[in-house]
């Protein structure tokens, strides 16, 4: 199989369409830096051919760009077996799958199966993620680092291999002879053990089990036993316990202590009290010497206080002889500006009332010119309103667009029927001579023209006579449809009150001018109405008709006034000038008094708190004597504080006495005895059950017999065991002779790989002289085999472990292209661990393969792949 080209769009890191073609049939490189999605175009390659379409589990989910919500979509050129082939599938969001080619195309399952069919792999378990499931491909299309495992060849590769060597080598393993010897064997083993794991089963772990049992039993036998010794000792142990204890319950030593210390606790709270007794008294004798103290100092306070208030009752009595004087002469400035206040206002109010009367007569004489310009405006309103009457009566008379649409409608039907009927009846021209009377059907007519749309007989004086008969096509139906049409047309007419269409048409045009021209007079009539706010007349016209209304047609026409207001105003100006600067003065004045007077105030009010306090202190000063006086007070606190040492010697001598007692100790004491004594009766008590009950166990172990249950369960145990030998002994005889049927198998096994292993060993001869390869009976490759020294595959470095895989897989394409399967190997930045020399044995071994069948090869490393000659492809 040769991939032509690949195109991915919203998978992965590749958000945009990227298309990547031009590969050819040999080998194939692509050289990119890290990170510029190398690895991706594998994975879209493996979705594409074995995903189904329809799938949704993590995978699929994975190949969304981070953060997108978008559809996933591969395109695959391909060419199988000289055909060209397109593959097209999409995921996630209208997810399908197209394969075009072989002279079809087929889409949904029918392709997923197609490309099943064509490419020989199945759809698994696992919706196409399972490599088992994948055939040649999941083999030969190495992920990054999956060449490092040397694994087996999947399921569908196996299969396909054994087919192609089965012709070389034959039937090696021995008949159905063998085959029966060898499934009896393992049947028996089988029973026994598993085949796996080598686990006991069947009858050999049933003798375990009971091996087991007995064992179980028998170390239960035993342990009966040795508790039953163990209750014999505990019992003894208890019974000596309690002697122990009965003796310390009624030893009178602790007694005689326990009253000890009853003494020495009542000794030491009487000296407990003694001492709180001498701390009380020496406390009140402390708080005595303090209020002596405190109260002489109340009286030194008390004298200061005196002596300060006569200062300031001198010192406030001189600030209120000055203030006095003061506010004497504010007075009598205050009454001479007042006076002058006086004058300066009844001038200003003189001015005043004559500015108020030339006002009104001017006022008067608005009003009245106002009044006059309302009567005016009102009149030219009424022309304005009959115009708007007659224009909303025009406006009214507009025809309603729908039945005028009708009558249209109906105008072109009775054309419509009107050109039927002309194209359905005869057209008679008459000209008769003067006097030649003209009958039509027998009625007399003097028409001279007639449509006839049925038989017709003209009859012209005494000539002779004309029928005219129309088409047979002709029918009444047509004059009726006609005649039908124009009564329907009248009836409309009639109805909107117009003589045509044209007229209807005509008549809303006058209407739509009206109503724009009154939306201009509307305009013309609010400008005519401002209103004047001199007369209380509000805008409108309303309000202009309800004002001349009110107002009557005439109003008094007056002479304009001779008053000057401007000289009045001056004047009155001139008048406010004088008056308000006799009030600043005045003002002034006010101040000065009123400050005058607070200065008063403030001297008197210090003078009576001077006062007061005076009194104050005086009365504070007979409280603090009380009767007495400041000779007594000393004598007192002297007497006091002689007291307080008095008091204070007798408190150290009780805390010395005190001392001499520890009352918790004492306490703690008495505690312990009376804990110790509680406690050993309870464990008299607790002994004396335990006794009781060990005594019991005893009676009751006696009489079953321990000693009798412990040889019973040893015999037991010997037969089990005996059992168990003669099992494992035919199992051990099983697997020596499984092995040796495996080993017969394994040999058959090695004659049948022969041709698997030359296919190898022709890569690895290059690569590893001398050295030969084994495979396992799942064609996996075990170990290599060097100078006569096997080694394992995991004990190979990793380089050699990652060449031996690529060889390997080599080795199986090879048998497979023989087979005509489709074969194609992509490797995924391979031989990351190989030396400069095995590195370029490698590439000569892939350009040799790349002959036979299509390599890709994908790498980040340019400089290492540099000298092969190979077709190149970038990304970019």
């Amino acid at each position: 199989m040769i991939i032509r080209s690949l195109e991915i769009a919203n998978f992965r890191k590749f958000r945009d369409p990227v298309r990547i073609d031009g590969f050819t049939d040999g080998f194939n490189v692509v050289v990119e830096p890290n990170e510029t999605g190398k690895s991706t175009l594998l994975e879209a390659l493996r979705a594409a051919f074995f995903i189904r379409h329809s799938a949704k589990t993590e995978l699929v989910r994975s190949y969304v760009p981070i953060g997108d919500d978008v559809a996933p979509r591969v395109a695959v050129e391909f060419t199988l077996r000289e055909q060209p082939w397109l593959l097209e599938k999409q995921f996630m969001k209208s997810a399908y799958v197209r394969l075009t080619g072989g002279g079809g195309r087929r889409e949904s399952d029918a392709a997923e199966e197609a490309l099943q069919e064509l490419l020989g792999f199945e759809r698994g378990n696992n919706r196409g993620s399972d490599p088992e499931t994948r055939g040649p491909f999941g083999m030969l299309w190495v992920e990054q680092m999956s060449a490092l495992a040397v694994e087996s060849p999947n399921r569908i590769v196996r299969d396909t291999v054994r087919g192609v060597l089965e012709a070389e080598v034959g039937a090696v393993t021995g008949g159905r002879r063998f085959d029966a010897i060898r499934t009896s064997v393992e049947t028996a083993y089988a029973a026994l053990r598993t085949p796996a794991t080598g686990k006991s089963r069947g009858e050999l772990a049933a003798a375990e089990a009971r091996l087991a049992s007995a064992n179980t039993a028998r170390q239960q036998a035993d342990s009966a036993y040795r508790d039953y010794e163990q209750a014999l000792n505990d019992l003894d142990g208890a019974k000596a316990r309690l002697r122990i204890v009965e003796r310390d319950i009624a030893d009178p030593e602790t007694g005689e202590q326990r009253r000890r210390l009853e003494s020495d606790l009542k000794l030491a709270e009487t000296a407990s009290l003694r001492l709180a007794t001498a701390e009380a008294e020496h406390g009140h004798a402390e708080e005595l010497a303090k209020t002596a103290t405190a109260r002489l100092e109340r009286l030194a306070t008390a004298e200061a206080r005196i002596a300060s208030s006569e200062e300031d009752i001198k010192n406030c009595q001189c600030s209120k002889r000055e203030a006095q004087a003061a506010v004497d002469a504010a007075v009598a400035e205050e009454k001479c500006r007042r006076a002058a206040l006086d004058d300066k206002r009844k001038a200003r109010e003189q001015r005043e009332a004559d500015l108020n009367t030339a006002r009104g007569r001017w006022r008067a004489f608005t009003v009245a010119a106002a009044a006059r310009r309302a009567i005016d405006a009102r009149h030219a309103l009424g022309a304005l309103e009959e115009r708007e009457r007659s224009l909303q009566t025009e406006a009214a008379l507009a025809v309603d667009d729908a039945a005028l649409a009708k009558v249209a409608q109906l105008e072109r039907a009775e054309v419509s029927a009107l050109a039927r009927f002309e194209a359905g009846a005869i057209k008679v021209d008459i000209e008769l001579a003067v006097g030649v009377e003209l009958r039509i059907d027998g009625a007399p007519s003097d028409a001279s023209s007639v449509d006839v749309l049925s038989p017709t007989r003209f009859e012209i004086g005494s000539a002779g006579s004309v029928v005219v008969r129309p088409p047979q096509s002709s029918s009444r139906s047509v004059e009726a449809d006609l005649s039908a049409a124009k009564e329907e047309l009248a009836a409309s007419l009639r109805a909107i009150g117009v003589a045509s269409h044209s007229a209807g048409v005509a008549r809303n045009e006058r209407a739509a001018s009206a109503r724009r021209e009154l939306v201009a007079l509307h305009a013309q009539i609010a400008a005519a109405c401002p209103g004047d706010p001199t007369i209380g007349l509000a805008p409108g016209a309303d309000a202009l008709r309800a004002f001349v209304a009110e107002l009557g047609e005439s109003a008094q026409e007056l002479a304009a006034p001779d008053d000057d207001l401007d000289a009045h105003e001056a004047a009155m100006t001139s008048a406010r000038l004088a008056e308000a600067a006799a009030v600043a003065t005045h003002d002034e004045s006010r101040s000065v008094l009123a400050k005058a007077e607070n200065v008063l105030a403030i001297a008197t009010a210090d003078l009576t708190a001077a006062t007061r306090e005076l009194e104050a202190a005086n009365a504070n000063l007979s409280t603090v004597l009380e009767d007495t006086d400041r000779a007594s007070l000393e004598a007192a606190l002297l007497e006091l504080e002689r007291d307080r040492a008095a008091k204070l010697e007798l408190l150290e001598l009780a805390r010395k006495a005190a001392k001499a007692f520890d009352i918790e100790g004492i306490k703690r004491r008495l505690v312990n005895i009376d804990r110790a004594t509680t406690r050993a009766g309870e464990e008299r008590l607790d002994l004396t059950g335990r006794i009781a009950s060990l005594e019991a166990t005893i009676a009751r172990e006696g009489i079953v017999g321990p000693a009798g249950r412990v040889a019973e369960a040893k015999e037991e145990e010997l037969a089990a065991n005996s059992a168990l030998v003669r099992l494992r002994h035919e199992a051990d005889t099983l697997e020596v002779l499984r092995k040796a049927l495996t080993d017969a198998a394994s040999d058959a096994s090695r004659t049948f790989l022969a041709p698997v292993t030359r296919h190898a060993a022709r890569y690895v001869e290059r690569l590893l002289p001398g050295s030969d390869l084994s495979f396992n009976e799942e064609f996996g490759l075990a170990g290599v085999s060097r100078a006569g020294v096997d080694e394992s595959c995991g004990s190979l470095s990793r380089g050699t472990q990652e060449q031996l895989a690529i060889l390997t897989r080599l080795a199986f394409a090879d048998l497979l292209l023989e087979d005509g399967k489709p074969i194609s190997l992509i490797l995924d930045d391979p031989l990351v661990y190989s030396d400069d020399e095995r590195l370029e044995t490698m590439t000569d071994i892939l350009q040799e393969a790349a002959q036979r069948m299509q390599v890709i090869l994908l790498t980040c490393r340019s400089k290492a792949f540099r000298h092969v000659d190979g077709n190149r492809i970038l990304l970019r």
